[in-house]
């Protein structure tokens, strides 16, 4: 088998009749920290319950879930 042969056979997506959907990028527990200016070990108190586990020990956050957090804890609203 050649190189070409081998490319061709690459990991494949199939196509479907649903609209392609959008993934926003996911944060950190550094970049989450910097966006509400508290220490990085802070974040998995406050906002770890909305994280999003890929695996043990790596967690991300959704910055719209971020954001939705903030506007709900506003004190005048």
């Amino acid at each position: 088998m050649s190189l070409g042969d081998r490319k061709d056979q690459g990991l494949r997506l199939e196509k479907s009749s649903a609209p392609a959907v959008a993934i926003e990028p996911l944060l950190t527990a550094a970049e989450v920290g910097r966006l509400l200016a508290i220490p990085t070990k802070r974040v998995y108190e406050v906002v770890g319950n909305l994280a999003i586990q890929l695996a043990p020990h790596t967690l991300r956050w959704r910055s719209s879930d971020i954001a939705a957090l903030i506007e709900e804890r506003r004190r005048n609203k």
